[in-house]
């Protein structure tokens, strides 16, 4: 029996063999699988030093072409957080939340029919480009559970929308974009590594938090908006208008008479209407290359500290604009170079949010990157720096290429600065990290 299983074994093995050699159906040509398996390992360096990431993660996407001018594609990612069982550091509510996920990254059906591009499902709408900061890129809503340290592609929720895009004429074009999928940002709970700062402004009376129950499919409540893109003798311009909700809440305030107690100031969650117009232009200088992106953003709101305002909230119109220079030193050292800046319509006394420094708030990026022998060792520095108030990020990296399949990369992440600034709120969150990729 045994010979007969081994026989059976040894022909099915041969038969695929065989098969190499002739010409593959129809329908395996058109498809297209390939899938990434990561292990992401963080100690974190501050007393008390300890795992603050044990993660295995999977991706899994596909493709499949229909003809020339139609396809889709999809694409799902899953992980589990180990360190939940090796810590018992964070408490049960960011168990919950960060320790187990499965998520659509991306359900696609993409269609071509001459100058109309659409594409129509659940996937990434990116207008702008920015270093370690979103200017134009807001689309997507973003998840910043783990701050803004990894890959954008991860931080960005994937959202159900149509995307259109039309060809005016060479080089001109223009997208459309509409979706019910009314997101909001995914922020960390109390207790989580990267939990931000909260301001040290104490309510006299009982308070009382509603819950955040927006919508996330909403057609009373869609967004949408128009980019109009110019590729002219080597300027690449574009133009857009987004009109959407806040994607992170507001706390609204108001009191409410519990007699024969005090008054309950209750603190209310809302996505106010914003409306975003802004540009991006990029352009090559040889041996330079300029970039540039601004967005006004109407409709703003931030929370005030104010005890004399009365619902906690006050309207700023914001500029955030920023302009880059790309250069290769020594045709081996490519660096970006960054300066952006976020400018109230409006004095920020009182503001309680962590990126606010000042009316007008300034930060400073500096990315470098290089390889060694045939880029097989990669390292790569990123410096951000907040020029008000001091504080910065220093995120150190190198990639080693083991084989076209696995990568195994060594960085860190350090922070500094005061407490209230958006970097110096995790100067105790230093860490190492450790990150195994097996692509296939």
């Amino acid at each position: 029996m045994r010979r007969v299983l081994a026989a059976a074994l040894l022909l099915a093995l041969v038969a695929p063999a065989g098969a190499d050699e002739a010409e593959p159906p129809a329908w395996a040509k058109a498809l297209r699988l390939r899938g990434r398996l990561a292990e992401e390992f963080a100690y974190r360096l501050h007393d008390p030093g300890d795992v603050s990431k044990l993660k295995t993660l999977g991706w899994l996407d596909g493709k499949y072409a229909f003809s020339e001018s139609v396809a889709v594609r999809a694409a799902v990612r899953g992980w589990y957080d180990a360190v939940f069982e090796a810590t018992d550091r964070y408490p049960a509510n960011v168990e919950r939340d960060q320790k187990t996920d499965l998520s659509l990254r991306e359900a696609l059906l993409i269609v071509g029919l001459g100058d109309l591009d659409v594409r129509l499902g659940r996937q990434q709408i990116v207008w702008g480009e920015a270093i370690s900061t979103f200017v134009t890129d807001v689309v997507n809503p973003k998840d910043f559970r783990e701050f803004v340290l990894p890959d954008f592609s991860e931080l960005r929720i994937p959202i159900w929308a149509l995307d259109a895009t039309y060809r005016l004429a060479e080089g001109v074009s223009v997208e459309g974009v509409w979706t019910p999928d009314t997101r909001t940002n995914k922020l960390p709970k109390q207790g989580a590594e990267f939990q931000f700062a909260r301001f040290p402004y104490r309510f006299r009376n009982p308070v009382v938090r509603l819950p955040d129950d927006a919508d996330e499919f909403s057609l009373a409540r869609s967004e949408g908006g128009v980019r109009l893109s110019v590729l002219r003798q080597g300027w690449d311009v574009a133009l857009i208008y987004y009109d959407e909700a806040d994607k992170s809440p507001v706390l609204f305030q108001r009191r409410v008479a519990q007699p024969p107690g005090p008054e309950v100031v209750v603190l209310d969650p809302q996505h106010p209407r914003l409306h975003i117009i802004g540009a991006t232009l990029a352009k090559s200088f040889e041996p330079v290359v300029m970039r540039a992106e601004a967005a006004l953003t109407l409709g703003k709101r931030y929370e005030t500290a104010n005890p004399l305002d009365p619902d906690g909230v006050v309207g700023r119109d914001t500029l955030d604009w920023l302009v880059g220079v790309d250069y290769t030193f020594f045709e081996t050292v490519d660096t970006a170079l960054q300066l952006s800046q976020k400018v109230l319509m409006g004095s920020a006394t009182n503001l309680t949010r962590a990126g606010v420094a000042a009316q007008v708030t300034t930060s400073v990026t500096l990315r470098a990157t290089t390889g060694f022998f045939d880029n097989t060792l990669n390292p790569t520095v990123l410096f951000v720096a907040g020029v008000n108030r001091g504080d910065f990020r220093l995120s150190p990296r190198i990639d080693y290429l083991v084989s076209g399949a696995v990568t195994l990369s060594v960085g860190a992440d350090l922070f500094e600065g005061p407490h209230r600034t958006l970097y110096g709120q995790f100067d105790r969150n230093d860490r190492v990290t450790f990150t195994t990729t097996w692509r296939f």
